[in-house]
């Protein structure tokens, strides 16, 4: 580390490895890759190609023939885009390559102001973003098989759980407002799929059990999890599986910013005072369940409980005690994690 015109710069073991710098932007049928060579003169050649296995291989072939090795000192970037990018993601690992897989709005961010932008200009941004943060690199690594299986198994979940609301809570809004026949019509019209639906999501919820169960470190982990008060089982998982294991975060405050229940200072100059706000860049799923978590805590955690009503009676606004007690709930989880023990009220380290 070494400081230079008051900045500090951490100086990464990965910085000076690479030399050749490849972005990839994947869409659904395509994908475009360009690469750019780290020197003097900094310049990019760019290919499209199918998004299928053929793609993949024609990929390596195109790298070969401008004497790019995929192992031999080269940074392959991509933006996170969910599903689309499991199957490069993949096959890339399976060659053992250097891999970055970075957030979209980090790196759109981080690329500047853009007027108008296409695929080929979005994989050569991508490569220039490896090339100019390549200090910061994390290096993608593949779940283990059963986390992922997890993983697939909570989505599908959540997708039918959606589904279901999305075909009940219209007609429930219909009959209150005073429709009731139109409304009992309509469920009769849509019980056989509304029963296909609840049969499914039976089958997943066991599903998910059974891969928890099979797997003695996540069992003991999901358990630590839910042995904080207010914490159920649902949400003990959806952290895991988002936290890849509990293992992409440091610690309980990186986890808190993620989840959205941190707030920041918005200040400029001596005129321009916001009140501290959480940030819209956050996991809205796990914030909405530890929303739900910390209710369940004031009912049943009596320190949590005389916290929030000491807050209320020295004039604190409500929501913000609760997402205080979000925060709490986080750091709790977190330290009997770290502890590799079970949650103790009042435990003396």
């Amino acid at each position: 580390m070494f400081k230079n015109s008051g900045f500090i710069h951490i100086k990464s073991k990965h910085m000076n490895e690479f030399k050749t710098f490849i972005g990839i932007d994947v869409s659904k049928k395509t994908f475009d890759a360009a690469v750019l060579q780290s020197g003097s003169q900094l310049s990019a050649i760019h290919q499209s190609f199918d998004q299928n296995i053929q793609g993949y291989k024609a990929l390596v072939h195109w790298l070969k023939s401008n004497d790019v090795s995929i192992d031999g000192g080269v940074l392959i970037c991509l933006e996170h885009t969910g599903i689309y990018i499991s199957g490069i993601v993949n096959f890339l690992v399976s060659l053992r390559a250097s891999l970055w897989v970075e957030m979209a709005l980090k790196i759109k961010k981080r690329i500047g102001l853009q007027r108008g932008s296409d695929d080929k200009v979005a994989s050569i941004n991508i490569a220039l973003y490896a090339y100019r943060y390549q200090d910061e690199v994390r290096l993608w690594k593949p779940l283990d098989s059963t986390v992922q299986q997890l993983k697939n198994l909570v989505a599908q979940r959540d997708r039918i759980v959606l589904s279901i609301t999305q075909l009940t809570v219209p007609l429930n809004e219909l009959e209150g407002c005073g429709d009731k026949h139109q409304a009992i019509e309509l469920r009769k019209l849509q019980n056989k799929a509304l029963k296909g639906l609840r049969d499914s999501l039976t089958a997943i919820e066991k599903a998910i059990n059974a891969c928890i169960e099979k797997d003695e470190t996540i069992c003991r982990k999901i358990n630590l999890a839910t042995s904080v008060k207010g914490i159920g089982k649902q949400t003990a998982v959806a952290l895991f599986v988002y936290t890849r294991g509990f293992s992409a975060f440091e610690n309980g405050k990186q986890l808190a910013c993620y989840c959205g229940v941190v707030p920041f200072n918005k200040l400029s100059g001596t005129s321009v005072r916001y009140k501290p706000g959480v940030s819209p860049f956050a996991n809205k799923k796990l914030k909405k369940l530890l929303h739900l978590c910390a209710l369940a805590a004031l009912r049943f955690d009596i320190e949590l409980k005389a916290y929030y009503e000491r807050k209320v009676a020295e004039g604190k606004n409500k929501m913000s005690i609760i997402n205080a007690i979000r925060n709490k709930l986080i750091l709790r989880i977190f330290a009997v994690l770290r502890d590799d023990r079970n949650y103790v009220d009042n435990y003396a380290y």
